[in-house]
């Protein structure tokens, strides 16, 4: 019995962590189970090395618990956290005895360490849900004796054992006063009979009570109120009825005055309906959610569909098959966004016939800002959307006029552009026939001068398509358009009317094809347009003359076409009214041409804009067009 713990291999199977000190506090021995579990040899713990394997937070107060026991030779249960091998902190109880001589020394200190962490945190789990509950029981009290009603509860017997502070403010009387049977003394005694009557009743035959009757207030005046209860049965089989009286006082009251204006609300939604079916116009409601619910009789009888095939969503078969899907879309974020905006369809008329409809909607709201109802009319537009289309058309008729002015005033220089294949042709030609001579024949170069015609007359025949597709006035088809290829056509009809005028052209075109989706005529007559301009402004300039063209691409996925000039330019307070209609800074200008030129690239889905340029002399036209995918994209 006398061996020391290190040296019995007992203490390595004890399913615990035990440890042994000197009597001055120095750790000398921790079995197997305690080293494996901090995962370090006794080296690296012993002496005072123990204290590093405790939380920061603990080892000063076990550092002073641990001097306390020692210097009163006293062992008590300390609780520390220890770091386990992973690293981890558990929860401990550290429990120590002393060895003592003869005349009372400590000769060892020996003790046990044991794993509380599940029992510490099932104490902090016990003391959350105490606190948890001792909250909600205050809330529950807080909120019972907030609510605006009489809440109660009763014994089996029909006596009232509780009130709450709403019951006690209401009576004007103490709890005392109001508990057991007081509450009778409260009520009208022309009510008490029927309602003590109904209420035993419900105590021996039901598991709720349903009642109405007065109650006298503080002020000594009654009310009417409505009693609910109900028998709840806990887990104990302990019976008691909890429930609530309701003040019906001005309940009541508005009862008979709604009874009174019930009819004459009646009366004025008749004079209401008279007026909203003979007024002038259709007119509509739809729930918060867009479907149709209500259509006044203009309505029904042009549209001439029974009632049920239009309520709730089947109001899109009024409408034209090509509109339906755009109406529905429009429709969809209009009743999103809670925000009004006109739209135009075709609606079918009773007879078969289509027209032209400008559907104009407001929302009602609530406080909240939500949609209750959307309110609506339907006005016939078939008239104005004939106006607008003979405006379109005359503005097509100005765009080509304009665009047959500009190719008349180049007349001259197309002649030259076409003159010069024409007469490659013919000396291309009189060498082909001088090497097909008897005595001067030779294939190859007859072959080759064959070829060299050909390929001027394409050229030739290129050129004069070019002019006949800017001169000839058709609809304007879009379709998918190598905008570099346009480019290069119409710069090839310029070429001869710039060198005319002595003015440089600087291309800076990419080497891939940029695609758009537009019509290829009105996108050259943009740029033929701008080109011109520019080399108008450049018309009474001595300085460098010079015209530059750039094709790019933006990070949105849009073309970007800039013309810009070393001219006169435009001054900086002009540049947002050059595209307006009929404002020109020539002396002799229309100002219709940059106007037609910004309806032609709006309609493209593009946006043009002048700016002045870097080098403060002239001015830099740019306008940009999305690329064919992403149009199409936009499309699907």
């Amino acid at each position: 019995m006398d061996r020391e713990p290190e040296t019995d291999p007992i203490i390595d199977l004890i399913p615990a962590m035990v440890w042994s000190a000197t009597s001055d506090g120095m750790l000398d021995f921790a079995n197997q189970h305690f080293l494996e579990f901090i995962g370090a040899p006794l080296e690296a713990i012993s002496g005072v090395g123990f204290y590093k394997l405790f939380h920061p937070d603990d080892t000063s107060h076990l550092a002073s618990e641990w001097h306390d026991i020692m210097a009163s030779k006293n062992a008590r249960e300390v609780v520390g956290r220890l770091r386990r091998a992973d690293g981890q902190y558990r929860w401990c109880t550290l429990r120590q005895k002393p060895r003592l001589d003869a005349e009372g020394n400590v000769v060892r200190w020996y003790g046990v360490v044991l794993d509380i962490e599940d029992r510490k945190q099932v104490e902090n789990a016990l003391k959350e849900t105490k606190t948890a509950l001792a909250a909600s029981e205050e809330n529950l009290s807080l909120i019972i004796n907030s609510l605006p009603v009489l809440v109660w509860s009763a014994r089996p017997d029909g006596s009232a054992d509780f009130v709450n502070k709403s019951w006690l403010d209401y009576a004007g009387r103490p709890a005392d006063q109001i508990l057991e049977w007081g509450f009778l003394d409260l009520y009208h005694p022309d009510d008490i009979p029927g309602m003590v009557d109904t209420w035993k009743k419900d105590l021996e035959h039901s598991d709720h009570t349903v009642l109405k009757g007065r109650i006298r207030g503080a002020d000594g005046n009654y009310r009417w109120f409505y009693f609910s209860g109900r028998k709840l049965v806990d887990a104990n089989g302990i019976v008691r009825w909890f429930g609530v009286n309701i003040d019906i006082e001005d309940l009541q009251y508005a009862e008979n005055a709604l009874r009174e204006s019930e009819a004459a609300l009646r009366e004025s939604e008749h004079k209401l309906n008279l007026i909203i079916n003979t007024i002038p116009a259709m007119a509509w409601s739809c729930t918060s959610d867009g479907r149709l619910e209500y259509f006044n009789r203009n309505l029904i009888d042009y549209v001439g569909l029974p009632v049920e095939e239009i309520v709730g969503f089947g109001f899109y078969r009024m409408f034209h098959p090509d509109d339906v899907e755009p109406m529905r879309v429009a429709w969809d974020d209009i009743v999103a966004s809670k925000k009004s905006r006109p739209v135009d369809a075709r609606i079918r008329r009773a007879d078969g016939e289509y027209r032209w409809f400008n559907l104009r909607q407001s929302p009602l709201l609530d406080s909240d800002g939500n949609v209750v109802r959307w309110y609506g009319v339907v006005v016939d537009i078939q008239d104005r959307k004939r106006a607008e289309e003979s405006l379109r058309q005359s503005q097509s008729n100005l765009a080509h006029v304009t665009r047959m002015t500009a190719t008349g005033e180049l007349a001259v220089s197309i002649a030259h552009e076409v003159n010069q294949p024409l007469m490659a042709i013919v000396t291309n030609a009189g060498t082909c026939l001088r090497w097909l001579q008897p005595g001067h024949t030779d294939i190859e170069q007859a072959r080759l001068a064959a070829e060299r015609i050909v390929k001027d007359g394409h050229r030739a025949g290129d050129i004069i398509a070019s002019i006949r597709a800017m001169a000839q006035k058709s609809p304007a088809r879009m379709e998918r358009t190598d905008l570099k290829g346009a480019l290069r056509d119409v710069l090839d009809l310029l070429r001869g009317e710039l060198r005319h005028r002595q003015i440089e052209l600087d291309l800076d075109l990419p080497k891939w094809s940029p695609e758009v989706i537009g019509n290829r005529t009105q996108l050259q007559q943009v740029v033929l347009n701008l080109v011109m301009n520019s080399a108008e402004a450049m018309g009474a300039s001595s300085s460098e003359r010079r015209i530059g063209i750039r094709c790019t691409k933006d990070e949105e996925q849009f073309v970007r076409v800039s013309v810009s000039d070393s001219g006169r330019g435009v001054p900086p307070d002009e540049l947002d009214r050059v595209f307006e209609a009929f404002y020109s800074t020539k002396a002799d200008g229309i100002g219709m041409g940059l106007s037609i030129c910004r309806s032609i690239v709006e309609a493209h889905g593009g946006r043009i804009w002048a700016s002045v340029a870097d080098s403060q002399a002239g001015t830099v036209f740019t306008f940009t067009l999305p690329m064919a995918e992403v149009t199409a994209d936009y499309d699907r």
